[in-house]
């Protein structure tokens, strides 16, 4: 059974995939100039639900810095 969902949209439909607990999801945003990623899985630790957005560099372009790591539900931790 799925845990974690996610969704795309460009110029066609959008689609959906899934990941379980053990795989998590990951997704990409990007242009020439760089990427945002968004992980989301299970914090070990604590078993809650995470997830980290970070800038990533993109076919050799941009920084790297994460923008947020924690709960995926935004509360604090």
């Amino acid at each position: 059974m799925s845990h974690f969902y996610g969704t795309l949209r460009g110029s066609g439909q959008e689609v959906s995939r899934t990941g379980g607990k053990e795989s998590g999801v990951v997704t990409y945003a990007a242009s020439w100039k760089g990427a945002v990623r968004c992980l989301a899985y299970i914090d070990e630790k604590t078993g809650q639900d995470w997830v980290t957005v970070a800038l990533v560099p993109w076919r050799g372009e941009g920084s790297l810095r994460t923008l947020y790591a924690g709960p995926i539900s935004g509360e604090e931790r």
